[in-house]
């Protein structure tokens, strides 16, 4: 099982959410460069980075790209070419997706730009999206979430390879636009809808447990894998986020009968609950 340590950005700054929520923000007296070089010497194969203003408004900025140009940057003088960097936040544009695979990317997450499309195939209408983003207090304008509407149509096969799906959910709802929307879609069902149309990679992220320190949701989490088991020889990634706050909940993922191929961990190792060389030892295939 992969240990993924995640890094959040709002700007330049390293933080952490609480929930997802933008109000409930905790930030840390950090160098983000300090904090890879660290996550790359503890010995990661990968490491998740968010932007979280992105994931907010939709928007990369040249602030962000700048900052994955330095990530990478930082990978190649660190001589660490195993190292595999997945970004995610507001990606929702071909332009985006192919510039920064030609920076050196290995993948990319991406859950708002397909989940609304995906959404209308499954029945609903532009009227019922509206009301789920009102519901939240949260203005709807199609043109900033989905921007170009057939980007699934638009890639090939090997750039859906390189693409994590993010299925972000809360109790049995997928949830986008930075976590503030929720339409009543099962997250194994999306799943499995995405691997029909070609994608191998996958992120399930409790967002009820994400930043909490509070565990992982243990019950959900085992639901979700379960109902996808039969499609497993299919997928390549099915990552688990949210909650880890400690060894035992690791431990718990990897006594699972159906067993993720990775976990994300973030504030955590901000606040030093969990040794990460330690469990990168114990627990990350050679």
């Amino acid at each position: 099982m992969l240990i993924i340590p995640a890094i959040d950005l709002k700007k330049s700054d390293v933080v952490r959410l609480y929930k997802g929520r933008f109000d409930k923000i905790s930030f840390y007296d950090i160098e983000f460069e300090k904090i890879m070089k660290d996550y790359i010497k503890s010995g990661v194969k990968r490491i998740h980075i968010v932007f979280l203003f992105g994931a907010k408004t939709g928007k990369i900025g040249e602030e962000e790209e700048e900052k994955v140009k330095k990530i990478i940057e930082i990978k190649e003088l660190t001589n660490m070419k195993e190292l595999e960097i997945q970004i995610g936040g507001g990606i929702r544009r071909k332009e985006q997706i192919e510039k920064f695979f030609e920076l050196g990317v290995n993948y990319l997450v991406i859950g708002t730009a397909f989940l609304i499309p995906f959404a209308l195939t499954e029945g609903y209408s532009i009227q019922d999206i509206k009301f789920f983003y009102q519901r939240t207090g949260k203005k709807f304008i199609l043109e900033k979430e989905v921007p170009e509407f057939e980007l699934i149509e638009y890639l090939k096969q090997e750039i859906k390879d390189k693409i994590i799906v993010s299925i972000d959910y809360i109790d049995n709802e997928i949830a986008l636009s930075g976590w503030e929307v929720t339409i009543p879609i099962k997250p194994s069902y999306a799943i499995k809808k995405f691997l029909e149309k070609g994608f191998k990679r996958f992120i399930i992220t409790s967002i009820e447990s994400d930043g909490t320190l509070g565990g992982i949701d243990i019950k959900n989490i085992s639901t979700i894998l379960k109902e996808i088991e039969n499609h497993r020889e299919n997928i390549k990634d099915i990552i688990v986020a949210g909650g880890v706050s400690k060894e035992e909940d690791i431990i718990l993922l990897n006594s699972l009968k159906y067993k993720p191929t990775g976990v994300i961990i973030g504030k955590a190792l901000y606040q030093k609950k969990i040794d990460l060389k330690n469990v990168i030892e114990k627990y990350q295939e050679s």
